[in-house]
């Protein structure tokens, strides 16, 4: 619980004060509202009505914390089966997608700092799972950080994809310095990419991804609408093409196979940003994934060793152990 008073400093002093008392002989005392109401002469229903508005005024705050609840045989599995050092699986305990994904993101952010050294270099990335995540990103007291984007983020549609709020949030996070490459995902050509890598922000960029301690990034599966579809990386007969071919979604813009490897040489040339292998050699890659739709996306990051740390929702865990 805490005093959050924001734009209501004109309640009575001594309405407030009650209000701050009463929430915490509720919240951190643990009295009940009868013994509440005997202590400070007023009827139940008062009391009740106090906590009420105390917390639509923000005075209280409620934070429901799951990080407790484990699913220890099923986070076994995964590890037995997969190459990955841990798996941080969150139950779906009220059926709604959008509250699933903050809660697995919560949980990811909550481990967030003990990943993060001081001078390191954090890589990452973009998408709606990202965006999640950086609102929910803790205050991490660490210095000589830098956070890097590993792959482009801007978009040759009109679209936003909210890279750039992305890394501004991790900056923030840990206090540190970000680099965002001016570019693209994916351009047309590899020969574009090739003289986008001249370019000294870039170059300094892809260097530091090459002593990257610490990646977090999401997967994305093979459908329409997506991100990708929508800031213009690919078209309709992309997607035909690669889902003729076996591609079944990508990892940080590069396209990949059912067992973890690369779909198309040619095609990932484009791609502007830390190649496939750099991100392998990272030693911490805490992947966020949500939905049934991804399990096999997931399923190839795992098996292709692009995965260190997954943080996953349970339905979709229990479905990549039971197809593999």
């Amino acid at each position: 619980m805490e005093k959050k008073l924001g734009g209501r400093e004109k309640m009575d002093a001594a309405k407030m004060n009650q209000a701050i008392r009463i929430a915490k002989l509720y919240y951190e005392l643990h009295y009940n509202q009868l013994e509440i109401a005997a202590r400070e002469g007023i009827s139940k229903s008062s009391v009740s009505r106090i906590l009420k508005n105390a917390m639509d005024m923000g005075i209280i705050e409620v934070r429901i914390k799951d990080s407790v609840l484990v699913n220890g045989d099923l986070e076994n599995e995964l590890i037995a089966r997969f190459p990955i050092k841990r798996a941080i699986i969150v139950p779906d305990l009220v059926g709604n997608s959008q509250i699933l994904m903050q809660d697995v993101c919560a949980a990811l952010a909550e481990d967030l700092p003990r990943y993060i050294k001081n001078d390191s270099v954090i890589g990452v990335t973009w998408g709606h799972a990202l965006a999640v995540l950086a609102q929910q990103l803790p205050k991490i007291k660490r210095s000589g950080v830098s956070v890097i984007q590993l792959t482009g983020g801007f978009s040759r549609a009109i679209f936003e994809s909210g890279a750039l709020d992305v890394l501004k949030r991790f900056v923030d996070s840990v206090g540190g310095t970000g680099y965002q490459i001016p570019a693209p995902a994916m351009v047309a050509e590899s020969s574009i990419v090739e003289a986008l890598k001249k370019d000294p922000q870039i170059h300094e960029i892809l260097e530091m991804a090459e002593v990257c301690q610490t990646a977090i990034y999401s997967v994305g599966n093979l459908e329409r609408p997506s991100i990708v579809y929508e800031m213009g990386l690919i078209d309709e007969n992309d997607y035909k093409d690669f889902s003729r071919r076996g591609a079944v979604g990508d990892c940080c813009s590069h396209f990949i196979k059912q067992n973890g490897e690369l779909f198309d040489k040619k095609i990932d040339a484009r791609v502007v940003g830390a190649s496939l292998e750099t991100i392998k050699k990272i030693p911490n890659k805490l992947v966020v994934a949500v939905g049934k739709e991804k399990e096999k996306i997931i399923t190839a990051a795992l098996q292709g060793g692009l995965v260190d740390s997954l943080y996953i929702d349970e339905p979709t865990a229990e479905l990549i152990v039971r197809h593999n």
